[in-house]
């Protein structure tokens, strides 16, 4: 699979989170699939977990892709995150790729927030 073809297939799978698809979404996963949340210490095994866990999280979610690369069978997406409820995250998620489905899964989600005092002289709010 190219890399444009691997860069297609995560923008699907945003894109069918985003408009709630949920079943359609599982297509795009391989059977061996399995998602690892470093932070929390989270594994979903299999796409059901995963896409199902997805379906039942709180509000409805509108995902714009920020950024996407890809290497060899790699995808590595940036997305914001804004719910119905109020809620604003960002998820940086690296992909890989086995028989033209989503395979693996390393995911990082932050929520936004105001720099440090000591940071400001530093930087600039954007």
């Amino acid at each position: 699979m190219k890399n444009d073809e691997n860069e297609v297939l995560i923008t699907q799978l945003w894109d069918l989170f985003s408009a709630q698809k949920w079943q359609e979404s599982k297509d795009l996963f391989h059977e061996e699939f399995r998602a690892d949340w470093p932070p929390s210490r989270e594994r979903f095994v299999g796409a059901d977990a995963f896409v199902d866990m997805n379906c039942v999280y709180p509000g409805n979610h509108q995902i714009q892709v920020m950024q996407l690369m890809s290497s060899g069978d790699r995808v590595v997406s940036a997305v914001s995150v804004t719910a119905d409820t109020g809620q604003r995250a960002f998820a940086t998620s690296f992909f890989q790729i086995k028989d033209r489905k989503i395979w693996k899964l390393i995911e990082f989600w932050g929520a936004p927030y105001e720099a440090p005092e000591w940071r400001k002289p530093y930087s600039q709010r954007y």
